[in-house]
């Protein structure tokens, strides 16, 4: 993952380490294709391109807004899945409330017990009741129904919140932590959010993302100082956002690219408004970039945009050739409108690109040397539609792919496949989106 156009000025010393360490550690040994027992595959298998959907982007005028319901009730189920990402991994919550995963497993965070990837997708075992769930560099974490939080994976820096910093390939509890409501899983650290409207973090603190008032680390939860008011939360890979009940937004931790959206590009290891943001209905956050929906329907998003990952239209520079000199700075320190969408049902950030949902299609803008966005061509700062995302409910981005939901609880993916992230059965990547096989 070296990025010759990212320097220290782009991104902390501290995340590209992270980043670059656990790709190369493990050796992977690779589930094929077959099926888990009890498995019906799903329509399509593994690299069947889904038919192009003739939708186009709504123009900038536009005010239809067509949302997408979180409600569909599947059939022969109790809880409507979603999907989340990892860096190199996928993860969805099915109808009977347990969870399937699927790409790398270096460090155990499809929680199978081993540290055998897989390029289809494996039930968790043992893991049932599960509310909600979320993916995040190497590790995976999930909500119960008594409001506890199990979490496996990589555990270095104490993410799995367990006391330890001893990685798990089956899933641990977070210590001493009850009341949840949310969860969410970042580079190296978790958060949760509490039914108190309160926040707790663990992990990783070197920029501050714990949002403690110190930079310390901590191997189990750590409150959020004087926050509350909080309704979701979202975590980047060393910053975290939260939503509060006014429809404002608070973040903190690392601020090189401006993506606490305050105005500054100082780190801050404690809550900071983000400027000139009002009606947020939710929050994501990226690597070095932050987004947020709003009830006006048109996402706003701040930070880092080397590779459009603003969806702001703006101008980027050409890729780059051996011997240029470093390329100037891209990035916003307060939010942005993404241009060109209207209608907004959610938003997802990968790495370092978004994608939206809007009227049942998908538009993505940002890095494409994967095709993460779905289409041909480079990096772009204009949102563009996926073909083939008919019907989506929510969307997912990782380091260099993404995937969609559909209303009928299958998915979708595209994008990079070197670890089986796309769930088609083999490991090759693909610029369109591939029907994910026995979901």
């Amino acid at each position: 993952m070296t990025d010759p156009v990212l320097g220290a000025s782009q991104r902390s010393r501290r995340t590209l380490r992270r980043r670059l360490s656990g790709v190369v550690v493990g050796v992977v040994v690779v589930v094929t294709a077959t099926a888990c027992p009890g498995d019906t595959p799903s329509g399509g298998g593994g690299g069947t391109t889904v038919p192009a959907s003739t939708t186009t982007l709504p123009g900038a005028t536009t005010t239809t807004t067509v949302p997408v319901s979180t409600t569909t009730s599947i059939p022969g189920g109790s809880t409507v899945p979603t999907l989340v990402a990892g860096r190199l991994h996928t993860c969805s919550l099915r109808p009977d409330s347990t969870v399937r995963c699927w790409g790398n497993n270096s460090f155990g965070q499809l929680g199978t017990g081993t540290l055998t990837s897989s390029t289809i997708p494996v039930k968790v075992p043992g893991l049932t009741g599960v509310t909600a769930i979320s993916a995040g560099g190497f590790s995976t974490c999930a909500l119960l129904a008594d409001a506890t939080v199990k979490c496996w994976g990589n555990n270095a820096d104490g993410q799995l919140g367990d006391g330890s910093s001893t990685s798990s390939s089956t899933p641990v509890s977070v210590f001493n932590l009850s009341g949840v409501t949310a969860v969410a899983v970042g580079g190296s650290h978790t958060c949760a959010l509490k039914a108190d409207t309160k926040v707790s973090c663990w992990g990783d603190n070197f920029s501050g993302q714990l949002g403690t008032g110190s930079n310390s680390p901590a191997t189990t939860p750590r409150s959020v100082s004087g926050l509350t008011g909080v309704t979701s939360v979202s975590a980047g890979d060393a910053h975290t956002c939260a939503l509060l009940t006014a429809g404002g937004v608070t973040c903190w931790g690392d601020n090189v690219n401006g993506q606490l959206g305050n105005g500054t590009f100082t780190n801050s290891n404690v809550a900071s408004t983000v400027t000139g943001l009002s009606g947020a209905t939710s929050i994501v956050a990226g690597a070095g970039f932050s987004c947020a929906d709003r009830s006006t329907g048109v996402p706003a998003c701040w930070g880092e945009n080397l590779y459009g990952q603003l969806g702001n239209g703006a101008v980027l520079p050409p890729p780059p050739v051996q011997g240029d000199p470093p390329p100037p700075p891209m990035k916003e320190n307060t939010p942005q409108n993404v241009v060109g969408l209207v209608g907004v049902s959610g938003t997802d950030a990968g790495d370092d690109h978004g994608c939206a949902v809007f009227a049942g299609n998908v538009a993505c803008w940002g890095r494409n040397d994967s095709s993460q966005l779905g289409i041909a061509g480079g990096n772009t700062s204009n949102p563009t539609l996926v073909t083939g995302t008919a019907n989506a409910s929510q969307i997912a981005g990782g380091s260099s792919h993404t995937c969609a939901l559909k209303t009928n609880g299958t998915a979708v993916c595209w994008g990079d496949n070197s670890s089986g992230q796309l769930g088609t059965g083999n490991f090759t990547s693909a610029t369109a989106p591939v029907s994910v096989i026995a979901l």
